[in-house]
């Protein structure tokens, strides 16, 4: 009945000859059972329009001249820092960019996966990940510098937080509570979607095509420059048209390759690189993006442009 009258309390009361008070309860009692919200689509209820994006599919970023660093999947393990973590922090404070961009995964949640877990392998439990990766995001702002602008877009793994709270039953008596929500435990990392910078320079996500082509699938289909994570692959793609050059890329893992949190990949051999992107600005325009690669995670050493430096 509340699907064909389009959520007309009057209307149901009516035919069933109570109160709309009484209507509201039944509502309230079916929304707690089924555990999803029964909204109206009258014009004068609060409901209309029903849909409320809890964070924006895009944010927009200007950059001039300057460097935009881009770190995605470090997946943190509490009090471990990988080799490119520490150089990613290391770099920033040295280039000084105008901003850096979490691009996301950089919480892993395995114990609230929909995965299984693996034999009897510890998980990390949710509070423990949550209080570390608030501190080393906090450290990269710092890095950054009071000048330097930082941005957040969502991902699969850090989706899993909000999502298994509001996909559960009698959740909706928790909604609107503070720390419920992703962003309420990461202050300074504004969330959404994507960040399109300069316009149309260059797009920043997690995600989009897979595969080993993804990077340059990824380029072809926006027709702009595209850069994402995820795949963990660490590439630069070219594409060359008559609007000029742009780039798809891949900007790694932050994590190590090999790390505890891969279990699931069961030893085989991965083709992942460790380390993060570094994309240069002139007159607004992007120039060809740089990787930052590790090349040694025991002896703690990456690559950038022609130079070795110790994380």
């Amino acid at each position: 009945m509340w699907d064909q009258t389009r959520g007309s309390a009057a209307e149901i009361a009516r035919i069933l000859k109570t109160s709309e008070r009484a209507i509201h309860a039944r509502r309230r009692s079916i929304e707690n059972r089924e555990g999803r919200p029964l909204l109206s689509r009258q014009p004068n209820s609060p409901d209309y329009p029903s849909l409320a994006p809890e964070f924006p599919d895009w944010q927009t970023l200007e950059i001039k001249n300057g460097l935009l660093v881009c770190i995605s999947d470090g997946h943190f393990v509490p009090h471990i820092k990988s080799t490119a973590h520490r150089a990613a922090l290391k770099l920033i404070a040295e280039l000084k960019p105008k901003a850096i961009i979490d691009m996301g995964d950089m919480a892993d949640f395995a114990s609230i996966s929909r995965h299984h877990r693996i034999g009897w392998d510890k998980q990390l439990p949710v509070r423990e990940e949550i209080s570390w990766w608030r501190d080393c995001m906090d450290e990269f702002r710092e890095a950054g510098g009071k000048g330097c602008k930082t941005l957040k877009c969502q991902s699969n793994h850090e989706q899993r937080f909000s999502g298994h709270l509001s996909n559960a039953a009698n959740a909706m008596a928790y909604e609107g509570v503070r720390g419920f929500s992703l962003s309420d435990h990461l202050e300074g990392w504004p969330l959404s979607w994507a960040v399109r910078v300069n316009d149309d320079q260059l797009e920043v996500t997690h995600r989009w095509k897979s595969a080993i082509h993804a990077p340059w699938l990824n380029t072809m289909n926006a027709g702009i420059s595209y850069a994402t994570g995820h795949l963990h692959s660490q590439k630069i793609y070219p594409l060359t048209d008559l609007r000029g050059d742009r780039w798809g890329v891949d900007v790694g893992t932050l994590s190590t390759i090999y790390g505890p949190h891969f279990r699931y990949m069961e030893a085989k051999p991965r083709s992942w690189r460790s380390g993060f992107a570094v994309f240069r600005f002139v007159d607004y325009k992007l120039r060809q993006p740089q990787l930052v690669r590790v090349v040694d995670e025991k002896k703690g050493i990456v690559e950038y442009l022609d130079r070795d430096i110790a994380a």
